[in-house]
């Protein structure tokens, strides 16, 4: 594999990007942070290409970009399946501080076909601090079809802690479960994100179980993703064991920069 010329052709992908009306992070727990802003940078931007392996129907790729500002995030993706169907998406994510209480995150979700969706996010844990704190978040939809890439049942609820150490590394325990459609799915991560020598890595184990629709067989599976960041580049390396409740199992390999 070629990394320069992929990250050549990503960094293309995202100043090509640049003049649409864009809009943030598909990650509810916040287990993939946002960079913050250096001396003089207006946006901090994020481009990543992803290939997936589908055990029934192929290779399907996703690029995205995603920038944040202050405390305000947004993002767009394009993903395209084995046959050249796909869909386009954008969003946008905004934090509230609650000084002692932690913050909370508001996001919205837009897809081509019709799709809209929203979230919100209680995270507990105050900026920089070490020791525990809670997780709660709501999600939902219109229902329309929608390519997931994150495996998650989106309408649904989530609870789960957090546990950060002052040396940088920390733990998250999280379930999300739909509550809505009557599926059954639910997903539970533990994730650790922390320090390796210049670099950083991010491992989350997870295990799901449920049913596409209501009645449908249940499926159960288990997966794991893990994220090596060195300087402004990373690399993803995933497994997702009966992806979105159905007998197929993913492999992702997903390689990015950081400008």
């Amino acid at each position: 594999m070629n990394l320069p010329l992929i990250y050549r052709g990503i960094a293309a992908v995202a100043w090509a990007a640049l003049a649409l009306p864009v809009c943030a992070i598909e990650d509810r727990a916040d287990i993939d942070p946002s960079d913050p802003l250096k001396a003089g940078q207006r946006v901090t931007w994020k481009a990543t290409l992803s290939r997936y392996r589908d055990t029934a129907s192929g290779f399907a790729t996703d690029v995205n970009l995603r920038g944040n500002k202050d405390a305000v995030t947004f993002w767009l993706g394009d993903y395209k399946d084995p046959k050249g169907a796909g869909q386009f998406r954008a969003g946008l994510e905004k934090a509230v501080p609650m000084g002692a209480w932690g913050r909370t995150v508001w996001s919205a979700q837009a897809a081509s076909g019709g799709f809209m969706g929203w979230s919100l996010t209680w995270d507990g844990r105050r900026e920089s601090s070490a020791g525990w704190a809670p997780l709660l978040g709501i999600g939902r939809t219109n229902t329309r079809p929608y390519v997931n890439l994150n495996f998650d049942p989106n309408d649904s609820v989530m609870a789960g802690v957090t546990y950060a150490r002052g040396s940088g590394g920390m733990v998250t325990a999280y379930q999300i479960r739909d509550d809505r459609l009557g599926t059954g799915q639910r997903v539970s991560h533990l994730v650790w994100r922390g320090p390796i020598g210049d670099g950083r890595v991010t491992v989350d184990a997870f295990t799901r179980s449920g049913a596409t629709e209501a009645g449908a067989p249940r499926f159960r599976g288990y997966g794991l993703t893990s994220t090596l960041d060195v300087g402004p580049r990373f690399i993803r390396l995933g497994w997702d064991g009966r992806a979105n409740y159905t007998p197929s199992n993913v492999a992702r390999v997903s390689v990015g920069q950081r400008f």
